[in-house]
């Protein structure tokens, strides 16, 4: 029997990492259990919490050590990578994930084999080539993958206390839904737009546009949640949460509301109306996050958003009056802000009056066209300290941003802002949501 270990980094950099779950990770491993049954052994080795000097004594022998490669974990993972050859040198460790693509031949040197694109087809191909001994030292995906061909994740790889937790429901005015037990889901894989500082930009040429899952397989899933976890409600990561087609939203909603659930998620400014809205509340929408990242027209149509700041106003309002809270992503230091862009985003934030407000700042990231055409966004210089690419900062006291990348003094919208001052931007604008209580910090 092969003895197969999925590895989960520490996400030290994270306030809490075990707000959110591993479900590259749950996906995967169902996966291989389904197809590969008895010939394989599966573990899932969560590091959460744990200090790295100290991750190797909580990472059992396997014979394939599998990596999802992301850029903020990428210093770390390579860490794992060289202390476990050390310690058990027969190992194998395939690699995939966004990293991996923008960086194939620096990664080639580092695992045995990469998993290129979605993975559910390929990586058991991969573990049958090395059961046989023949494993290839690159596996890409031919086609779309077509998600309902697969079962739901099961959750039964980590502790079911990590699973089902309080304190992920909960609302600005109404005590109460933080008691709940919830856990996180996602519904759906990829997104049909191009924002320019996105690093799911790798993934649009081999797998375009978005894909939901079956209705009847949603509904099971959650009801699998509620029967083996307890839970009542859902915190849903889908990057769009409900579809874009409004015949497809209705019957995603109505199938939701049918499991009794309370439950949150994010949409696009331009992805719901008044119906919609009035669906979601009726199928236990409870928070909606939109994601508006800035209050400056010209930034948006820099970094391809495809969104008109006054119709982010037209749905902060239809959210609000259905009783759902509205909740704003917004991203400090793009291109094209003015100097004035601190009393502006203050100004949107008092006249919309959001639930809460998550303020990040400019990060750039491989796989993104930012990092790729830094030319056109009128960036000089990208540093690749992948560890300092962090978007959100004030997490631990006072700890201070760093950017890794500088703008020209001179673009082709005007002058390009100094670091300095997107930091100092960024920090007044956190004081003020804390001391106005808009900060989920």
């Amino acid at each position: 029997m092969i003895r197969i270990g999925f590895v989960q980094p520490s996400s030290d950099y994270l306030y809490d990492p075990f707000r959110g779950d591993p479900h590259t990770h749950f996906y995967i491993l169902t996966i291989l259990e389904d197809r590969l049954g008895d010939k394989i052994e599966v573990h899932l080795i969560d590091l959460r919490g744990i200090k790295k000097e100290f991750a190797l004594y909580h990472i059992p022998e396997c014979d394939i050590y599998l990596h999802s490669v992301y850029t903020l974990d990428y210093a770390e993972q390579i860490s794992i990578v060289k202390n476990l050859r050390l310690k058990y040198p027969k190992a194998i460790h395939i690699a995939g994930g966004p990293h991996i693509i923008s960086f194939l031949e620096e990664n080639l040197k580092i695992f045995d084999a990469l998993i290129i694109g979605e993975g559910e087809e390929i990586i058991v191909q991969a573990i049958n080539d090395f059961i046989d001994g023949s494993l290839k030292i690159k596996y890409q995906q031919e086609g779309i993958i077509d998600i309902n061909l697969y079962p739901y994740s099961q959750r039964k790889y980590l502790p079911k206390n990590s699973i089902a937790r309080s304190n992920l429901l909960t609302l600005k005015n109404k005590p109460g839904s933080e008691n709940k037990l919830a856990t996180t889901a996602i519904f759906s894989r990829g997104c049909p737009y191009r924002c320019s500082f996105c690093a799911l930009n790798f993934a649009r040429e081999t797998s375009p546009g978005i894909r939901y899952r079956n209705p009847n397989i949603i509904e099971q899933e959650i009801e699998y949640l509620k029967r083996e976890y307890g839970i009542d409600g859902l915190s849903l990561l889908d990057e769009i949460g409900i579809p874009l087609n409004e015949q497809a939203a209705t019957i995603y909603l109505e199938t939701i509301a049918r499991t009794g659930i309370i439950w949150r998620g994010q949409c696009r400014v331009d992805g719901i109306n008044h119906k919609l809205a009035k669906l979601a509340r009726e199928s236990g929408c409870i928070a909606m996050g939109l994601g508006v990242e800035s209050i400056n027209q010209l930034s948006l149509n820099l970094i391809n958003k495809k969104i008109d700041i006054n119709q982010a106003k037209e749905t902060i309002q239809i959210l609000q009056s259905n009783d759902i809270e509205a909740r704003l992503y917004m991203i400090i230091g793009l291109p094209g802000e003015p100097e004035d862009i601190i009393e502006k985003t203050w100004s949107f934030i008092v006249e919309t009056s959001p639930s809460i407000v998550y303020i990040s700042l400019f990060t750039v990231r491989p796989g993104t066209e930012v990092y790729t055409h830094p030319e056109k966004f009128g960036i000089k210089t990208i540093k690749t300290d992948w560890q300092k690419t962090m978007h959100m900062y004030s997490r631990f006291g006072d700890e201070q941003p760093t950017l890794t990348f500088e703008y020209e003094s001179e673009t082709l919208w005007g002058r390009g802002m100094s670091p300095e001052k997107i930091v100092a931007n960024y920090l007044e604008l956190q004081k003020r949501l804390k001391e106005y209580n808009l900060c989920s910090l």
